[in-house]
């Protein structure tokens, strides 16, 4: 069962950018974390939610009163919101388990949000701030910016420049960077990226080797990946992985300013396999 469950989620994570399904793909994360579970009847939810908020919005309509139609819909009657005091459990990274508790953390939150708003044909979109996650709704040249965490509150430009936990100063280089529209295959790279922290302090081992190997198909060229993963297979016994990506990492960047320690890390667990030997 989970030899073609890795299989699925490496082969759709592998795909176009325009071949992903957002939620189908953050479900089928969750599965290949958790346990086997009817993930379509999590989209056949998303789809209902949808309908039951679709005469509530015409064409005829700001976006603004939208925008609180949406509001008072997912968090005023279906009670969504912010896991706030859980906040680091892995569960709020799982889509079926935020959709079944009602809570979640910013990025799963806002994937329910974009997910309904887009079966709704909104112009919604991801925005990956430092340290939060938010939405855009409408043009990207102005849009209105949205904190699906706090009850979708609206955010002004310098609301998000004070949320985010960064240390750009240019408000020109913060756009640029940072309040443009990510893709789907960014918000599930940060949502591994946000498992791998949670698993490797929780020394859950094991886990954070499966997120490392999913982040390392989205984005090869990440190769500080290469590096972690290495030291993940030493805290496993797979000394000779372990070195196999130690050696490479060092081989690629040689410059890197972590080069050294890695380098007597890598030292160190060739002298344990000697003796093993």
């Amino acid at each position: 069962m989970f030899d073609s469950l890795d299989q699925s989620v490496t082969t759709i994570l592998a795909k176009d950018e325009g071949l992903i399904d957002l939620a189908s793909t953050a479900l089928l994360i969750a599965e290949y974390f958790t346990h086997p579970f009817d993930k379509q009847s999590y989209l056949n939810r998303l789809d209902k939610m949808a309908a039951t908020i679709r005469p509530q919005i015409t064409s005829d309509q700001s976006a603004s009163d939208i925008i609180d139609a949406l509001n008072f819909y997912l968090f005023g009657q279906v009670n969504y919101a912010g896991n706030a005091d859980d906040y680091y459990n892995p569960d709020n990274s799982f889509l079926n388990r935020v959709m079944d508790g009602r809570k979640g953390i910013p990025l799963t939150l806002s994937i329910i949000y974009l997910e309904i708003g887009w079966r709704l044909r909104l112009p919604l979109w991801g925005i990956g701030l430092p340290g939060h996650f938010i939405v855009g709704y409408g043009a990207e040249a102005d849009p209105i910016y949205i904190d699906v965490f706090h009850r979708g509150q609206r955010l002004t430009e310098d609301d998000c420049f004070a949320l985010s936990n960064n240390p750009v100063r240019r408000r020109e280089i913060f756009k640029r960077q940072f309040l443009r529209p990510v893709s789907k295959k960014a918000m599930l790279y940060r949502l591994l990226l946000n498992l791998k922290h949670i698993y490797l302090d929780q020394q859950n081992w094991p886990a954070a080797l499966k997120t490392i190997n999913l982040m390392m198909i989205l984005r090869p060229q990440e190769i500080g990946n290469l590096r972690d993963r290495g030291l993940i297979y030493h805290r496993l016994d797979r000394l000779n992985d372990a070195i196999t990506d130690l050696q490479r990492y060092i081989f690629l960047v040689p410059n890197s300013p972590d080069i050294d320690a890695v380098r007597e890390h890598l030292s160190k667990i060739e002298t344990t396999l000697l003796r093993l030997n």
